[in-house]
């Protein structure tokens, strides 16, 4: 069936389950960690027959309308502004400084009766744990309707990531024209190098250690690069001489700090998010990708290329991560 057809049989479907969560987009986290638990959370629904619902309004990277900033609309959302307050992911609540009494008062009673007076049956906090559970990396999903017949997790991203990763009029010829603005060739190797704020999170690789498989795939000594800091275009150059990096990383960006990035105005923030996806849409075409999965953007790029075409340097087999 074509693309169209898949998320005509898709909302269909999804319209037609009783019970009913409402998944969150844009708490506290970078784009592509919402958006890779948004489709595991689509999927953990799709084989409970739970109706998924989108909730994206006070993202911080809204510009004037969550989701609908930069993708065409989502067909089942919901809009009720407690989301906003009570929609989170369970180590927020957690970890908030409110009073215990409040917490108990907020998230199990207020948020119960309000699934009760409108028939919702989760909130995100509610299934995180399960969607996230390692387990769920080898489900199989067997779902007719949408050409799934013991499909395993990571078809079925690729599915759900090419049905909705559709930009809408406004942003489409945006990301066009920052992806218009490399030039490529027919074969390249994609890489993900990070600094920015992950050396607090993850183990950083030498060079070395992307570009022995990057000489392996791309026998022309082309390359793509994402990054956050063109200090790495620089000394890629300096290291390499006889390869030619291409990038969409402006010699003025200097590495990604998540808390600083937020308090950017929205205009800001929806360029560089749409600037942000048409680096992934370059990486999705290069022969191999060549990153980490313990990145969300490594994550990402397993759930829509498919882990045959990444090559990661810290597992060698895609994770829930």
């Amino acid at each position: 069936m074509t693309t169209e057809e898949w998320i005509q049989q898709y909302n269909i479907l999804n319209s037609s389950f009783k019970k009913r969560l409402v998944f969150r987009l844009g708490i506290d986290s970078g784009f592509f960690s919402e958006y890779n638990n948004m489709v595991l959370a689509m999927l953990y629904c799709l084989k409970h027959r739970i109706r998924f619902e989108l909730h994206s309004d006070y993202t911080y990277f809204a510009f004037r309308d969550g989701w609908n900033d930069f993708f065409v609309p989502f067909g089942a959302v919901n809009t009720h502004r407690i989301h906003k307050d009570y929609n989170l992911r369970p180590y927020i609540i957690e970890l908030s400084k409110e009073a215990k009494l409040q917490k108990i008062v907020k998230y199990r009673y207020i948020a119960t009766l309000y699934k009760l007076l409108f028939g919702v049956n989760y909130m995100t906090q509610d299934l995180w744990s399960r969607h996230r559970d390692l387990a769920f990396a080898q489900e199989t999903f067997d779902i007719p309707e949408l050409g799934f017949h013991h499909t395993p997790l990571l078809v079925a991203t690729q599915q759900v990531i090419k049905a909705f990763w559709r930009y809408n009029a406004q942003s489409a010829p945006i990301v066009a024209a920052f992806v218009n603005s490399v030039q490529l060739p027919e074969d390249y190797v994609s890489m993900h190098v990070r600094v920015g704020d992950k050396f607090t999170e993850t183990k950083m690789f030498d060079f070395s250690e992307y570009m022995i498989p990057a000489a392996e795939f791309s026998p022309n000594k082309e390359a793509f690069v994402l990054t956050d800091d063109y200090t790495v275009i620089e000394q890629l150059q300096e290291q390499y001489p006889q390869w030619q990096f291409h990038t969409l990383c402006a010699p003025s960006e200097r590495g990604y700090f998540h808390r600083d990035f937020v308090k950017q105005d929205n205009q800001f923030k929806y360029t560089q998010h749409l600037k942000l996806f048409a680096n992934m849409d370059i990486c999705a075409s290069s022969t191999k990708f060549i990153g980490t999965y313990s990145s969300n953007p490594g994550m990402y790029m397993g759930m829509r290329i498919g882990p045959a075409r990444c090559y990661c340097l810290d597992y060698d087999e895609w994770l829930i991560w």
